[in-house]
């Protein structure tokens, strides 16, 4: 992971909304996917209200990477801005 450039940082609009259990499960959903996961297992409790848990075989967060995993503007995704012309 490496923090965004400057330059970058100011085309993104990183504001994300929580705006149900589902858009939760469905963003984190995604994430397994990202990590190449072919197997996925999501358990609510009291639907999603009191815990959301999503279990996968994907290739996870490397350790060094574990500091900055929540920091904002830091991303394993793209470098520059140029990268963001080929996110999906």
């Amino acid at each position: 992971m490496k923090q965004l450039p400057a330059a970058t940082v100011r085309l993104l609009s990183s504001s994300q909304i929580i705006t149900s259990v589902v858009s939760v499960v469905k963003e984190l959903v995604e994430n397994s996917l990202d990590a190449g996961a072919t197997s996925i297992d999501v358990k609510l409790e009291n639907h999603g209200f009191d815990k959301i848990e999503v279990r996968d075989n994907g290739e996870g967060i490397k350790a060094v990477d574990a500091p900055v995993m929540a920091v904002k503007y830091y991303t394993s995704k793209i470098s520059s801005h140029e990268d963001l012309e080929n996110l999906k």
